[in-house]
């Protein structure tokens, strides 16, 4: 393991672990890190994504957890994701030109409607008091899986190859920013700001459930994160699924 800086952060880099936001709990639980230090590692060997879905971690592209502790309603806590992607979002934007890049609800960032990079928020909660929060993001910049529910590829494939640190370091960059916005502002702008790049934003799109499958159209995202659809010319909410 090696320890560096960047701003003000402090990222603790590993060469294989079983997943950066396994071992970012099991550290922040004891006292171990604290707000604003990362976990990054090379290749995970059980990494995860939403819903326990696997996540292939193969070396070459960029893992990490940044654990944050800001002092916020637990309300507020899913409004971090959107800021956090919208950061990953500016930063690639910065490198991948003449390409449509999109952030798809409620966390993964796509170049031509092809998935790239995803977004894993958990938190710890004690007595209705947030403990801690750890952002899990997986960047595919060399390679990607191939069977996945929705297709996937890579930054190599969109002409630009650069390293797991200096990706990070671009997203730590745009992070810092968006981040002390939020602490504050509030929601507003990085709300503007995630619906400006949206996936389908006012189009019609198939929103899947477990075993319920709808098609509606995406109008709005509202405070607290969840998905605004008009379904059958009614308005309704939807705070997790993945849409199509």
């Amino acid at each position: 393991m090696k320890n560096w800086t960047h701003k003000n952060f402090t990222i603790h880099h590993f060469s294989t672990l079983k997943s950066t936001n396994i071992t970012a709990f099991e550290k922040a639980r004891g006292k171990n890190i604290f707000d604003r230090e990362i976990i990054l590692t090379d290749q995970q060997t059980s990494g995860k994504g939403r819903q326990m879905r696997a996540w292939s971690s193969p070396q070459g592209n960029l893992y990490f957890s940044l654990l944050l502790q800001p002092k916020v309603e637990l309300a507020k806590i899913p409004q971090i994701s959107f800021v956090a992607i919208t950061a990953l979002r500016l930063a690639v934007e910065s490198l991948v030109k003449n390409h449509q890049i999109t952030n798809k609800w409620p966390n993964d960032l796509l170049i031509d409607q092809k998935k790239v990079a995803g977004l894993l928020l958990e938190s710890e909660i004690s007595q209705n008091i947030c403990e801690f929060i750890v952002v899990g993001i997986g960047v595919n910049l060399l390679s990607n899986p191939q069977q996945t529910i929705f297709p996937a590829s890579n930054l190599k494939n969109f002409g630009v190859e650069i390293s797991a640190e200096i990706m990070l370091k671009s997203f730590l960059d745009e992070f810092e920013k968006l981040y002390q916005n939020w602490l504050d502002f509030g929601f507003a702008g990085i709300r503007k700001l995630w619906l400006q790049a949206a996936f389908r934003f006012n189009e019609e799109i198939t929103v899947k459930n477990k075993d319920k499958e709808i098609r509606a159209i995406f109008r709005d995202l509202d405070n607290d994160g969840n998905l605004v659809l008009e379904v059958a010319g009614n308005i309704e909410k939807i705070a997790a699924a993945d849409i199509f």
